[in-house]
């Protein structure tokens, strides 16, 4: 993966790692997840104005909607990625501590990094926010 092959998005605001498919519905970004309606997504949000719009409560602070394909602008995945000392990793929030979690499989680079062993081919790392750039590969999302 190269950093300026255009796939990569910089400038995530927020402290926060996002994962899984996304749309744009109504101009808004949204979580999404393949619905058992043929031809239909079900929307995700934990923004309770978004009722207005049609979605309906769930549970715990969770409100869906489910929409045709073809209302919503694009499908996308998102994969998170961060740069540590000049290289990427795959990266997500650990959820105790609030710091990213970084992974690889090469060990050389991970002994190098002063990443731990975590199981028999994964080393990990937890950093602090500022010690990283935070950055989203996106890829077209596909219903099949």
């Amino acid at each position: 993966m190269n950093l300026g092959d255009g796939e990569l998005n910089n400038g995530v605001s927020g402290k926060m790692i996002r994962k899984g498919e996304y749309t744009i519905f109504n101009g808004k970004e949204y979580r999404f997840i393949e619905s058992d309606t043929v031809g239909a997504i079900e929307l995700i949000t934990n923004d309770k104005k978004d009722m207005g719009n049609g979605f309906t409560y769930y549970k715990n602070n969770i409100y869906t909607k489910i929409v045709r394909v073809n209302e919503v602008k694009e499908l996308y995945s998102i994969n998170p990625y961060a740069v540590y000392k000049g290289e990427l990793f795959p990266a997500s929030e650990e959820r105790t501590t609030g710091k990213v979690l970084l992974v690889t499989t090469n060990t050389e680079l991970a002994k190098q990094m002063g990443f731990e062993r975590t199981d028999k081919y994964m080393y990990s790392k937890s950093v602090e926010w500022d010690e990283v750039e935070i950055i989203e590969k996106r890829k077209p999302y596909s219903i099949d």
